[in-house]
């Protein structure tokens, strides 16, 4: 059985020099065609745990945030590059001393101060 080369011909190095493609080091790359059958098959089942390695350094914590009135956990856009959630609720007179709201509180009080 022949090992194929993972390459995909999206060839950009990161920092690291490990290709952004395919996930090979650049070692691993000018040597693929001198590499035996057992080492190609050793960087191959590499490649998928640099891959997810290099997946969980990019991207964003989620902010989980828990709801001082229920106690609910409820995720917290106020991180996230657009507007947060709660920008679509009507505005809440904040409280001393108290954090963010879920969505299902932030929707009650919002109606009772509306209806107030």
């Amino acid at each position: 059985m022949t090992v194929e080369s993972p390459c995909n011909r999206i060839c950009t190095l990161d920092e690291s020099n490990v290709c952004l493609g395919c996930f090979r080091t650049l070692d691993e790359i000018c040597r693929w065609t001198a590499f035996s059958e057992l080492e190609r098959a050793r960087v191959m089942a590499q490649l998928r745990l640099r891959r997810e390695e290099r997946e969980s350094r990019t991207q964003p914590a989620v902010a989980v945030s828990t709801c001082e009135r229920c106690g609910a956990e409820f995720h917290c856009g106020s991180q996230d590059q657009q507007p947060c959630w709660c920008s679509k609720f009507p505005g809440v007179e904040p409280v001393a001393g108290m954090s963010c709201l879920c969505p299902e509180c932030l929707a009650t009080a919002g109606a009772r101060e509306v209806r107030a």
